[in-house]
Protein backbone atom coordinates (compact mmCIF):
# COMPACT_ATOMS: atom_id res chain seq x y z
CA UNK A 1 0.00 0.00 0.00
CA UNK A 2 1.62 3.60 -0.95
CA UNK A 3 0.15 6.75 -0.33
CA UNK A 4 0.99 8.90 -3.69
CA UNK A 5 1.70 12.73 -3.40
CA UNK A 6 3.57 15.03 -1.03
CA UNK A 7 0.92 14.06 1.67
CA UNK A 8 0.57 15.39 5.69
CA UNK A 9 -1.27 18.55 5.19
CA UNK A 10 1.79 19.14 2.53
CA UNK A 11 0.73 22.03 -0.24
CA UNK A 12 0.32 20.77 -3.74
CA UNK A 13 -0.47 21.60 -7.25
CA UNK A 14 0.24 21.68 -10.79
CA UNK A 15 -0.71 23.85 -13.60
CA UNK A 16 -0.64 23.66 -17.34
CA UNK A 17 -2.03 25.32 -20.29
CA UNK A 18 -3.14 24.18 -23.86
CA UNK A 19 -3.34 26.30 -26.90
CA UNK A 20 -3.26 26.17 -30.97
CA UNK A 21 -0.49 26.54 -32.71
CA UNK A 22 0.37 26.90 -36.53
CA UNK A 23 0.21 23.62 -38.47
CA UNK A 24 -2.59 22.43 -37.05
CA UNK A 25 -0.91 21.40 -33.85
CA UNK A 26 -2.17 22.25 -29.87
CA UNK A 27 0.70 22.93 -27.46
CA UNK A 28 0.91 21.35 -23.80
CA UNK A 29 2.54 23.89 -21.54
CA UNK A 30 3.57 22.29 -18.71
CA UNK A 31 6.88 21.88 -16.48
CA UNK A 32 6.42 18.12 -15.37
CA UNK A 33 9.87 16.26 -15.71
CA UNK A 34 9.22 13.17 -17.57
CA UNK A 35 12.43 10.96 -16.62
CA UNK A 36 11.20 7.86 -18.53
CA UNK A 37 7.96 7.37 -16.30
CA UNK A 38 5.72 8.35 -19.64
CA UNK A 39 4.08 11.88 -17.86
CA UNK A 40 4.80 13.45 -21.45
CA UNK A 41 2.65 10.74 -23.32
CA UNK A 42 -0.56 10.59 -20.36
CA UNK A 43 -0.55 14.41 -21.01
CA UNK A 44 -0.80 14.00 -24.86
CA UNK A 45 -3.18 11.16 -24.10
CA UNK A 46 -5.34 12.79 -21.13
CA UNK A 47 -5.64 15.88 -23.55
CA UNK A 48 -6.34 14.00 -26.83
CA UNK A 49 -9.16 12.34 -24.97
CA UNK A 50 -11.15 15.84 -24.04
CA UNK A 51 -10.51 17.40 -27.38
CA UNK A 52 -11.25 14.65 -29.33
CA UNK A 53 -8.15 15.01 -31.66
CA UNK A 54 -5.73 12.52 -32.83
CA UNK A 55 -2.31 12.58 -30.38
CA UNK A 56 0.09 13.27 -33.64
CA UNK A 57 -1.31 17.17 -33.17
CA UNK A 58 0.11 17.67 -30.05
CA UNK A 59 3.34 19.02 -28.73
CA UNK A 60 4.44 19.70 -25.46
CA UNK A 61 6.99 22.58 -24.48
CA UNK A 62 10.58 21.57 -22.64
CA UNK A 63 10.45 22.34 -19.06
CA UNK A 64 11.10 26.39 -18.94
CA UNK A 65 10.08 28.42 -15.57
CA UNK A 66 9.91 31.16 -18.58
CA UNK A 67 7.25 29.90 -20.48
CA UNK A 68 5.82 27.17 -18.14
CA UNK A 69 4.12 27.53 -14.74
CA UNK A 70 5.13 25.17 -11.53
CA UNK A 71 4.27 21.28 -11.98
CA UNK A 72 5.61 20.06 -8.94
CA UNK A 73 8.86 17.72 -8.54
CA UNK A 74 8.80 14.56 -10.22
CA UNK A 75 8.74 12.58 -7.03
CA UNK A 76 6.26 10.63 -4.69
CA UNK A 77 4.32 8.77 -7.87
CA UNK A 78 2.65 12.13 -7.91
CA UNK A 79 2.58 13.65 -11.79
CA UNK A 80 0.15 11.10 -13.47
CA UNK A 81 -2.29 12.32 -10.66
CA UNK A 82 -1.26 15.90 -10.47
CA UNK A 83 0.05 17.19 -14.04
CA UNK A 84 -2.81 14.56 -15.57
CA UNK A 85 -5.44 16.33 -13.36
CA UNK A 86 -4.05 20.27 -14.74
CA UNK A 87 -3.83 19.21 -18.47
CA UNK A 88 -7.13 17.54 -18.54
CA UNK A 89 -9.14 20.64 -16.61
CA UNK A 90 -6.81 22.74 -19.56
CA UNK A 91 -8.40 21.22 -22.11
CA UNK A 92 -11.08 21.01 -20.62
CA UNK A 93 -11.01 24.97 -20.53
CA UNK A 94 -9.46 24.98 -23.87
CA UNK A 95 -12.73 22.79 -25.21
CA UNK A 96 -15.55 25.40 -23.00
CA UNK A 97 -13.50 28.47 -24.83
CA UNK A 98 -13.76 26.91 -28.37
CA UNK A 99 -17.22 26.39 -27.65
CA UNK A 100 -18.06 29.54 -26.76
CA UNK A 101 -16.24 31.05 -29.61
CA UNK A 102 -17.65 28.79 -32.03
CA UNK A 103 -21.38 29.41 -30.81
CA UNK A 104 -21.31 33.05 -31.15
CA UNK A 105 -19.80 32.80 -34.94
CA UNK A 106 -22.30 30.09 -35.54
CA UNK A 107 -25.15 32.13 -33.70
CA UNK A 108 -25.93 29.06 -31.42
CA UNK A 109 -26.26 27.47 -28.44
CA UNK A 110 -23.32 25.14 -26.51
CA UNK A 111 -26.01 21.95 -26.44
CA UNK A 112 -26.04 21.98 -29.74
CA UNK A 113 -22.21 22.15 -30.18
CA UNK A 114 -19.66 19.27 -31.26
CA UNK A 115 -16.10 18.70 -31.61
CA UNK A 116 -14.42 16.30 -33.83
CA UNK A 117 -10.62 15.82 -35.28
CA UNK A 118 -10.52 19.45 -35.42
CA UNK A 119 -13.63 20.16 -36.49
CA UNK A 120 -15.81 22.15 -34.21
CA UNK A 121 -19.41 21.92 -35.65
CA UNK A 122 -23.38 22.70 -35.24
CA UNK A 123 -25.31 19.83 -35.06
CA UNK A 124 -28.48 22.10 -36.23
CA UNK A 125 -26.76 23.06 -39.12
CA UNK A 126 -24.24 20.50 -40.66
CA UNK A 127 -23.00 23.11 -43.21
CA UNK A 128 -21.68 25.37 -39.84
CA UNK A 129 -17.87 24.10 -39.34
CA UNK A 130 -14.65 25.25 -38.94
CA UNK A 131 -11.58 23.99 -37.61
CA UNK A 132 -9.91 25.20 -34.45
CA UNK A 133 -6.82 26.25 -36.37
CA UNK A 134 -9.18 28.54 -37.86
CA UNK A 135 -11.41 30.10 -34.86
CA UNK A 136 -7.87 30.50 -33.90
CA UNK A 137 -7.11 32.97 -36.23
CA UNK A 138 -10.59 34.82 -36.24
CA UNK A 139 -10.23 35.53 -32.90
CA UNK A 140 -6.71 36.64 -33.36
CA UNK A 141 -8.16 39.33 -35.75
CA UNK A 142 -10.36 40.53 -32.99
CA UNK A 143 -7.15 40.46 -29.96
CA UNK A 144 -8.61 37.54 -28.28
CA UNK A 145 -6.17 34.57 -27.41
CA UNK A 146 -7.58 31.25 -28.04
CA UNK A 147 -6.54 29.11 -24.68
CA UNK A 148 -6.94 26.57 -22.01
CA UNK A 149 -5.74 26.74 -18.39
CA UNK A 150 -5.61 24.59 -15.51
CA UNK A 151 -4.51 24.39 -11.82
CA UNK A 152 -4.66 21.28 -9.74
CA UNK A 153 -4.94 22.31 -6.04
CA UNK A 154 -6.16 19.31 -3.91
CA UNK A 155 -7.79 18.77 -0.36
CA UNK A 156 -5.14 18.79 2.12
CA UNK A 157 -5.64 17.69 5.75
CA UNK A 158 -2.76 19.04 8.10
CA UNK A 159 -2.23 15.83 10.80
CA UNK A 160 -3.09 16.09 14.55
CA UNK A 161 0.28 17.03 15.98
CA UNK A 162 -0.47 14.91 18.92
CA UNK A 163 -1.64 11.75 17.15
CA UNK A 164 -0.11 12.18 13.87
CA UNK A 165 -3.47 11.48 12.16
CA UNK A 166 -5.40 13.38 9.68
CA UNK A 167 -9.21 12.94 7.87
CA UNK A 168 -7.04 12.13 4.94
CA UNK A 169 -3.31 11.74 4.63
CA UNK A 170 -2.72 10.99 1.18
CA UNK A 171 -4.69 12.34 -2.15
CA UNK A 172 -4.97 8.09 -2.93
CA UNK A 173 -3.30 5.28 -2.22
CA UNK A 174 -2.02 2.52 -4.58
CA UNK A 175 -1.91 -1.20 -4.17
CA UNK A 176 0.51 -4.07 -5.18
CA UNK A 177 0.25 -7.43 -4.44
CA UNK A 178 3.00 -9.64 -6.13
CA UNK A 179 4.07 -13.51 -6.20
CA UNK A 180 7.37 -14.96 -6.71
CA UNK A 181 8.88 -17.76 -7.45
CA UNK A 182 12.49 -18.48 -6.55
CA UNK A 183 15.26 -21.07 -7.13
CA UNK A 184 17.81 -21.48 -4.36
CA UNK A 185 20.80 -23.39 -5.01
CA UNK A 186 22.23 -24.64 -1.97
CA UNK A 187 25.54 -25.60 -3.02
CA UNK A 188 26.10 -22.22 -3.77
CA UNK A 189 23.66 -20.07 -2.19
CA UNK A 190 22.52 -18.54 -5.08
CA UNK A 191 19.06 -17.38 -5.70
CA UNK A 192 17.43 -17.22 -9.54
CA UNK A 193 13.69 -15.50 -9.22
CA UNK A 194 12.14 -17.13 -12.00
CA UNK A 195 9.22 -15.21 -12.51
CA UNK A 196 7.14 -12.76 -10.64
CA UNK A 197 3.39 -11.99 -10.78
CA UNK A 198 1.61 -8.43 -10.01
CA UNK A 199 -1.63 -7.48 -9.54
CA UNK A 200 -1.92 -3.97 -8.86
CA UNK A 201 -5.21 -1.46 -8.33
CA UNK A 202 -4.11 1.19 -10.69
CA UNK A 203 -7.61 2.91 -10.57
CA UNK A 204 -7.20 3.52 -13.85
CA UNK A 205 -4.34 2.44 -16.29
CA UNK A 206 -3.56 6.12 -19.06
CA UNK A 207 -1.10 3.78 -20.99
CA UNK A 208 -1.26 0.03 -19.79
CA UNK A 209 1.82 -0.85 -21.75
CA UNK A 210 3.68 1.97 -19.84
CA UNK A 211 2.03 1.35 -16.22
CA UNK A 212 3.49 -2.34 -16.87
CA UNK A 213 7.01 -1.13 -17.90
CA UNK A 214 6.90 0.63 -14.26
CA UNK A 215 5.55 -2.72 -12.51
CA UNK A 216 8.45 -4.55 -14.76
CA UNK A 217 11.34 -1.58 -13.70
CA UNK A 218 9.97 -1.58 -10.12
CA UNK A 219 10.35 -5.26 -9.75
CA UNK A 220 13.77 -5.14 -10.95
CA UNK A 221 14.62 -2.57 -8.48
CA UNK A 222 13.15 -4.39 -5.52
CA UNK A 223 15.30 -7.75 -6.59
CA UNK A 224 18.47 -5.97 -5.97
CA UNK A 225 17.67 -4.47 -2.98
CA UNK A 226 16.53 -7.81 -1.90
CA UNK A 227 19.42 -10.03 -3.39
CA UNK A 228 22.53 -7.60 -4.41
CA UNK A 229 22.42 -4.05 -3.63
CA UNK A 230 24.77 -3.50 -0.60
CA UNK A 231 26.60 0.19 -0.06
CA UNK A 232 29.85 -1.05 2.04
CA UNK A 233 31.04 1.70 4.50
CA UNK A 234 34.10 1.65 6.50
CA UNK A 235 35.29 4.82 8.96
CA UNK A 236 32.48 7.13 6.92
CA UNK A 237 34.27 5.48 3.46
CA UNK A 238 32.27 3.68 1.00
CA UNK A 239 34.29 0.60 -0.27
CA UNK A 240 32.27 -0.39 -3.51
CA UNK A 241 31.55 3.25 -5.19
CA UNK A 242 31.06 1.42 -8.49
CA UNK A 243 29.05 -0.51 -10.44
CA UNK A 244 31.94 -3.72 -10.61
CA UNK A 245 31.40 -3.75 -6.60
CA UNK A 246 27.92 -2.35 -6.37
CA UNK A 247 25.91 -5.15 -7.76
CA UNK A 248 22.47 -4.25 -9.45
CA UNK A 249 20.28 -6.62 -11.81
CA UNK A 250 20.60 -6.73 -15.46
CA UNK A 251 17.99 -8.30 -17.98
CA UNK A 252 19.83 -11.42 -17.32
CA UNK A 253 18.74 -11.11 -13.49
CA UNK A 254 15.16 -9.71 -14.08
CA UNK A 255 12.28 -12.11 -14.28
CA UNK A 256 9.52 -12.30 -16.34
CA UNK A 257 6.77 -10.69 -14.82
CA UNK A 258 2.78 -11.48 -15.47
CA UNK A 259 0.87 -8.23 -14.66
CA UNK A 260 -2.64 -8.07 -14.07
CA UNK A 261 -3.72 -4.76 -14.26
CA UNK A 262 -7.12 -3.93 -11.57
CA UNK A 263 -9.07 -0.72 -12.91
CA UNK A 264 -11.33 0.62 -9.82
CA UNK A 265 -11.92 4.35 -10.63
CA UNK A 266 -11.89 4.82 -6.93
CA UNK A 267 -10.53 7.79 -6.54
CA UNK A 268 -10.15 11.68 -7.66
CA UNK A 269 -7.00 11.12 -10.17
CA UNK A 270 -7.63 12.35 -14.15
CA UNK A 271 -10.07 9.50 -15.41
CA UNK A 272 -9.56 7.73 -11.75
CA UNK A 273 -6.11 6.79 -12.19
CA UNK A 274 -3.45 6.29 -9.50
CA UNK A 275 0.36 6.58 -9.44
CA UNK A 276 2.45 3.50 -10.08
CA UNK A 277 6.27 4.35 -9.75
CA UNK A 278 7.26 3.77 -6.61
CA UNK A 279 4.46 1.15 -5.73
CA UNK A 280 5.94 -1.04 -8.32
CA UNK A 281 8.82 -1.72 -6.34
CA UNK A 282 7.76 -1.94 -2.54
CA UNK A 283 5.96 -5.56 -2.57
CA UNK A 284 9.09 -7.29 -4.48
CA UNK A 285 11.67 -7.48 -2.09
CA UNK A 286 9.22 -8.60 0.84
CA UNK A 287 8.58 -11.48 -1.35
CA UNK A 288 11.37 -12.89 -2.50
CA UNK A 289 12.61 -13.09 0.99
CA UNK A 290 9.27 -14.59 1.77
CA UNK A 291 10.04 -17.14 -0.95
CA UNK A 292 13.34 -18.30 -0.03
CA UNK A 293 12.01 -19.37 3.61
CA UNK A 294 9.62 -21.08 1.58
CA UNK A 295 12.25 -22.65 0.02
CA UNK A 296 14.82 -23.42 2.20
CA UNK A 297 12.89 -23.11 5.45
CA UNK A 298 15.48 -19.71 6.79
CA UNK A 299 13.79 -16.18 7.42
CA UNK A 300 16.34 -13.54 6.72
CA UNK A 301 15.97 -10.12 8.52
CA UNK A 302 18.70 -8.02 6.94
CA UNK A 303 18.87 -7.23 3.33
CA UNK A 304 20.60 -7.68 0.54
CA UNK A 305 20.42 -11.93 1.15
CA UNK A 306 23.86 -12.72 -0.71
CA UNK A 307 24.86 -15.92 -1.31
CA UNK A 308 27.91 -16.03 1.56
CA UNK A 309 24.66 -15.57 3.65
CA UNK A 310 22.25 -18.04 2.67
CA UNK A 311 25.28 -20.23 2.83
CA UNK A 312 26.30 -19.40 6.44
CA UNK A 313 22.69 -19.26 7.13
CA UNK A 314 22.14 -23.27 5.93
CA UNK A 315 24.99 -24.45 7.54
CA UNK A 316 23.86 -22.80 10.96
CA UNK A 317 20.59 -24.90 10.26
CA UNK A 318 22.52 -28.14 9.92
CA UNK A 319 24.44 -27.73 13.32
Amino acid sequence: MFGFGYGEGFPDHSIASLEPIDNDKILIRTSAADVGQGVKTVAVQIASEVLKLAPEHFVLSEGDTHITQNAGSTSATRQTYFTGHAVKEAAEDLLGNIYHYASQEFVTNHPEMGTKEGRVFSHVDPDQEMTIWQLRDKLADEGIELKGRGTFFPKTFKPDPETGQAEKVYVGYTFHSQVVEVAVDTITGEVTVEKAYSAVDIGQAINPQAVEGQIEGGTAQGLGMALMEEQIIEKGRTLNPDMSRYLVPTAVDTPEVETILIENEDNDGPFGAKGVGEPAMIATAPAIINAIHDAIGVRFYELPVTPEKIKEALANKEQ
